[in-house]
Parts: structure tokens; C-alpha cells; sequence
């Protein structure tokens, strides 16, 4: 067989792959593939054969798992077909299949990635986006594998192994960084064990409240403590930040810009409220400066979760890039070496935000109508949480060297960018 022949073969087999990937269906008319890098991580079979290609205007990443004619595909996940067809790599004809989603051949590519083995029979998916497959790969390690990839270094990874080197342990540790090229393909980690969401805990917190009434520290599920060491959590995390990346001195002024400027183009109207400008000019009447500095960049509820060990950040896939950053106007950062910086309060204020987001969303299933007049244990609720949170944050040593000494100036800052943070969902129509 040619080599033309071969590359041929891989192409149909992408196309293939992207048809059937939820979200990535093109119209018929779209383009065919463009295989642009193929290479053998396992010869025979099971065999292993890794592509990047171009298709649909992304570059996509495919693992695929080669297998005898007559060798069964073990397949995980959701129980689809995952074969895509019969091709000869110059050893004979074989079945190709996405390799993620059988147990035998991600276990090998769990060897070629870390060098570490896995009991096939213990692998399981826990996770599955349109960027994105991570596995349990036993009871130690997680492999993601990206399957859209880019030229330039994937930020979130970046940041995970910044973090580790810099010693912050809220993490689950980062311990191979697949490669190749110009491409990150995956990263190997270790498996936190029995996480839950700090979504689902606040949640489940707020409807105990909405049964039972009265004052939320009272109630069975009060958060109010784990909202403290949330709090701590994410000081670390800056301090962190801060040790890997170092810091930018950045104007209050600046901030109150790009907030007016962020609010004026997406919710103008909000943008003219009185109390809106009477915060703006407060903040530009500040004697004081902020640090700025490597950010998380979406730290909300839904991105951490608790273990028996504590808080950890669970997705780091920002990168330090809020989401929105390429909507105009960009959130409020400053990007030097292309690095985004932000104040550290500005993910103080994504998960402020997020505590009300939780208690609205949990009274609106409960009491959809609002016939039951949820909205006074929501505010307390959601009072009790950020007074924790914010508590347990400043109060971290060291943590007052990155944000204004002045609590009021705190106050003010961080208002301000909690609007920023919910004019966002205006954009992004979530």
C-alpha cells in the first residue's frame, strides 16, 4: 500500500469520526478532511495510530484503535458502535475504532502516554465534552485527551503544572504532559477520589433551607462553613498564581474602564442606573492600586469540588482567560507577554456571583410561580455564603498583598466586577 493510499484510508475514517461526534456534524457540502500529522504509537494489534487532521475549520485529534477482523471492540461509554471502518495499514486488514472507547486499547495508550498500566477491566469514561474525553484509568490515574487541538500550548494546562511547581496542592496532581510537536494532546493526572461538585453541595444546601426555613446557619445543610474554607482555597490559589506567574501593578481606574465600557456595550441601560455610575466614580476616586495577576479566569461553583481531603480546583480550562474573552469588549484584564492578568477579585466575584446563582436557580425548580416567596431565604442564603467566602479569603496570610488594603475599596471593586460578571450572560445567553 502507498503512502497516498494510506493517508487516504485515515481520511475517510476522520470524516467518519467527525459525523458522528455530537456537535460536530457538517453541512453535506463541507469540505473533506485533511489528515496532517499520522503517527504509529503501537504497531500490530491492537495497534495504536494517533492523527491530527483539519476538518469542519478546527484541527481535530484522533486516537485510533486498530483490531484484527475477527478481535471484538470492548467497548466503554454510552454503548454506541464506535468502529469506523476497515483499513490496511501494511500488516493486513484491520478494524479501526475510536480507541478511547475501548477499555483494552485505552489502557495502552495510558502506557505510551505515562508509562504507567492500567487493568483494562477498571477502565470507565467520566467525562465528555466536544473538546475533550477523560478516563479513570483505574484507581490512580485520569487521562484526558483533547480532541481539538491547536498550535499554541493549551492554557489550562499550562496552568496546572505552574500550580504544581509552585506547590499548590488544591489540585489533582498533574503527572504526564502529552505532546507532540506543536500540539497538546492530553495530560495525565491523579484520580481525586469520590468528588463532589461544589454545585451540587450548595445546591443541596439551599433546598434544606427552602424546606425547612428559618435562618441558614440553623439549617442541616448550612454551607456556611465550607464556604469559608472555599474562601481560603481560593487565596491559595492566587498566592499561588502569583509565585508561578508574578504580578502586574494596575490602576483601580483601569478596572472601573473596563467595566463601564463592558457594561455600556452589553447592558446599557443597567450602565446608566445611577447606583451604577455613583459605584464607577466611587472607585475612580480610590487613592490605591491593584495587583494584577495570573487569574483562573471562570471560578464559579461549578468548577471546584470537595473530597475528604477539601476544596480542590477541579477545571482549570480557562486558562486564565475569562470565557468571554473574545467578545468585545474583552472583561477587564491586562495581557503582557501573552499572559492575561486580572485582579484576583475578579474570580472573587465570578464565585460571589455564583452563590446567588445557585440559591435563584434552586428557588425557581422548587417554587417555579413564586407562590412560596423564596426570595427573602435565597438573599440569606446567599448573604451568609459570600460573608463566608470572603472571610475565609481575606483572611489567608499574605492575601492583602494582592488586593486593596481597604475593605471598602474591596467592596467597591468587587461589586463592580460581579456586574461585569453577570453582563456576561447577556453575550453568552446562559
Amino acid at each position: 500500500m502507498s503512502r497516498q493510499d494510506w493517508l487516504d484510508e485515515v481520511r475517510e475514517l476522520v470524516d467518519a469520526y467527525c459525523s458522528r461526534r455530537a456537535g460536530w456534524a457538517q453541512d453535506s457540502d463541507r469540505a473533506v478532511a485533511r489528515v496532517v500529522d499520522v503517527t504509529v504509537l503501537r504497531a500490530g494489534r491492537p495497534g495504536l495510530v494517533d492523527v491530527v487532521a483539519e476538518a469542519g475549520g478546527q484541527l481535530v485529534h484522533l486516537t485510533l484503535g486498530l483490531r484484527a477482523p475477527d478481535d471484538p471492540v470492548h467497548g466503554l461509554g454510552d454503548g454506541e458502535d464506535h468502529v469506523l471502518g476497515i483499513v490496511d495499514d501494511g500488516s493486513g486488514p484491520a478494524v479501526a475504532f475510536d480507541a478511547l472507547r475501548d477499555a483494552d486499547t485505552s489502557a495502552l495508550l495510558l502506557a505510551h502516554v505515562a508509562g504507567s498500566r492500567a487493568a483494562p477491566a477498571l477502565v470507565r469514561q467520566i467525562r465528555q465534552d466536544e473538546q475533550s474525553v477523560t478516563l479513570a484509568m483505574g484507581d490512580r490515574f485520569a487521562l484526558t485527551v483533547y480532541d481539538v487541538v491547536s498550535p499554541l500550548p493549551r492554557a489550562e494546562v499550562d496552568v496546572l503544572f505552574a500550580l504544581d511547581d509552585a506547590g499548590f496542592n488544591h489540585l489533582a496532581a498533574p503527572l504526564s504532559r502529552w505532546r507532540r510537536g506543536q500540539w497538546d494532546l492530553g495530560v495525565v493526572q491523579e484520580l481525586l477520589v469520590g468528588p463532589s461538585s461544589g454545585w451540587a453541595l450548595a445546591e443541596s444546601s439551599v433546598r434544606d433551607l427552602y424546606v425547612s426555613g428559618g435562618p441558614p446557619e440553623m439549617a442541616g445543610g448550612d454551607f456556611g462553613a465550607e464556604a469559608h474554607r472555599l474562601g481560603t482555597m481560593a487565596a491559595r490559589l492566587h498566592l499561588a498564581l502569583e509565585r508561578a506567574y508574578g504580578r502586574r501593578r494596575v490602576s483601580v481606574e483601569t478596572w472601573a474602564t473596563a467595566v463601564e465600557q463592558a457594561l455600556a456595550a452589553r447592558r446599557p441601560q443597567q450602565a446608566e442606573r445611577p447606583d451604577v455610575l455613583a459605584l464607577l466614580t466611587e472607585m475612580r476616586g480610590l487613592r490605591t492600586a491593584g495587583d494584577a495577576i495570573r487569574t483562573h479566569g471562570d471560578l464559579h461553583l461549578g468548577r471546584v469540588c470537595r473530597t475528604e481531603q477539601g476544596w480542590y480546583v477541579g477545571d482549570f480550562a480557562p486558562g486564565g482567560w475569562p470565557p468571554s474573552a473574545a467578545d468585545p469588549p474583552a472583561p477587564p484584564l491586562v495581557v503582557d507577554d501573552d499572559i492575561p492578568y486580572r485582579t484576583p477579585l475578579a474570580d472573587v466575584a465570578d464565585m460571589l456571583w455564583s452563590c446567588g446563582h445557585v440559591a435563584a436557580v434552586a428557588a425557581a425548580e422548587r417554587d417555579p410561580d413564586g407562590t412560596e416567596g423564596l426570595e427573602e431565604l435565597a438573599k440569606a442564603w446567599e448573604q451568609r455564603n459570600r460573608r463566608s467566602f470572603l472571610a475565609g479569603y481575606l483572611g489567608v496570610p499574605g492575601i492583602g498583598a494582592l488586593v486593596p488594603t481597604s475593605r471598602e475599596a474591596v467592596r467597591m471593586l468587587e461589586s463592580a466586577l460581579e456586574l461585569e460578571r453577570a453582563s456576561r450572560l447577556a453575550v453568552l445567553g446562559s
